[in-house]
């Protein structure tokens, strides 16, 4: 099974229009989506955001740190973590239904985790 057919639930929420697999260091492992380049470049901006949401998700021992949503007014960005190295970066039309893709990319990112353990 490849990471496309893993990612399949996602990609079919509405609304979705692209998701990156990438690496802590900001280098997408791979990108899908009709806005895949656009992906990419979230990755490579989000990137220093992440490792503050997880220094301080240390500091105040939440635990680990399962998933980040930003919310815009025209865009959400879900962050949804495979491992602790490695994240799912799906971006969602705020008109779309950010709510499921945020569930199937839960879902995905269990089904994925063997391939990055």
């Amino acid at each position: 099974m490849t990471f496309a057919d893993r990612l399949a639930s996602v990609t079919a929420c509405p609304g979705v229009v692209a998701l990156a697999i990438a690496d802590r260091e900001g280098i997408p492992v791979e990108s899908f989506g009709p806005e895949a380049s656009q992906a990419e470049e979230l990755v490579a901006e989000y990137t220093g955001f992440l490792r503050e949401v997880l220094s301080a998700n240390r500091e105040l021992a939440i635990g680990e740190l399962q998933q980040v949503m930003v919310s815009g007014s025209q865009r959400v960005i879900v962050v949804t973590f495979i491992t602790p190295e490695y994240f799912l970066f799906t971006v969602v039309e705020a008109a779309g239904n950010p709510g499921k893709a945020r569930f199937a990319s839960r879902i995905a990112a269990w089904r994925l985790r063997p391939e990055f353990v």
